[in-house]
């Protein structure tokens, strides 16, 4: 091995670690108290990565009037597209297999990002929600009532043909006719409403299915919803320009392909037929990918 594949591998080596670093990943850390997290798993109170995966996409299709028959052929055409890409790209099946798999993800973005309108409307009218549910819950101590109270009201004038269930109205059915476990209809009912403050309200709601004496901690979470609406307006130009900068930097990253293709055909041999040069072209598209839920991550809306 000489001394230009021994750099190339000390980068790939950085490039991993700062990406465990970058995603707080440390897999020699355990669970802290594994008898804990086993016994609300068997217990059905905690929600299973299957059934947190079903709603998310529940309601992404939901906020976006996508079905699943649609987000699996835009996953199809994705793939695609993708495999296309990187034949024309780097002229190498393998490598554009690769890119097309990197490319999978891209119609939950698409939609994770289409959904974000539909979500701050949803937010908008959240708070008042939080606020009739918990003045009901103060006053009769039952939070299955408070909640009935307020479909009921809400309901009370809107014809049964035109009304739109809610996850207020399916966490009632939920728990009236299918599982009467209060604390995993609770845990569904925040898995179906991103909103950090609406998942620290429902935290509380368990606690105070616990006990009742703690029903006035409710009141403060709702002022902080309150106070972080204002500051999401100042954050939206933000986030448009954070998501402007990624874009160009990640198509620069990949422009320089096509330029040496051009203008040096050499280095393109050696960038996309070693094994080397394969490696760090897929380095680059997992960075992308990674990079990518980063992205999305630091600039969801501030609320959720």
């Amino acid at each position: 091995m000489n001394n230009i594949e021994v750099s190339l591998a000390i980068i790939f080596v950085l490039i991993s670690l700062s990406l465990f670093l970058l995603l707080e990943l440390n897999p020699w850390v355990m669970e802290k108290n594994p008898l804990k997290k086993r016994r609300l798993y068997l217990s059905g109170s905690k929600l299973k990565i299957a059934e947190r995966i079903a709603i998310r996409l529940q309601n992404l299709f939901r906020q976006t009037g996508a079905t699943l028959k649609r987000f699996i052929l835009m996953m199809a055409a994705a793939l695609t597209a993708g495999f296309l890409a990187g034949i024309l790209l780097f002229s190498n099946t393998g490598l554009a297999a690769v890119m097309a798999v990197c490319l999978i993800p891209a119609p939950y973005f698409y939609l994770t990002v289409k959904s974000s309108a539909a979500a701050r409307e949803e937010i908008e009218g959240l708070e008042n929600t939080m606020s009739i549910i918990t003045n009901a819950y103060a006053g009769c101590d039952d939070i299955i009532k408070a909640v009935e109270l307020y479909v009921t009201e809400k309901n009370r004038y809107i014809p049964v043909r035109l009304r739109t269930p809610t996850p207020f109205d399916e966490f009632v059915s939920e728990i009236r006719l299918i599982n009467p476990n209060v604390e995993h209809g609770l845990y569904r009912l925040s898995a179906k409403i991103k909103n950090r403050y609406f998942a620290e309200w429902i935290k509380m709601l368990i606690l105070c299915y616990h006990d009742r004496r703690l029903k006035f901690a409710l009141f403060p979470i709702i002022k902080s919803m309150n106070d972080a609406k204002t500051m999401q307006i100042e954050s939206d130009s933000m986030m448009v320009r954070v998501w402007r900068d990624y874009l160009m930097t990640v198509g620069m990253m990949f422009s320089i392909i096509p330029l040496m293709r051009s203008s040096n055909a050499e280095w393109f041999a050696i960038l996309t037929e070693t094994s080397i040069g394969k490696l760090l072209i897929v380095v680059m598209l997992l960075t992308a990918l990674v990079t990518s839920f980063y992205v999305m991550k630091v600039t969801k809306p501030i609320n959720r």
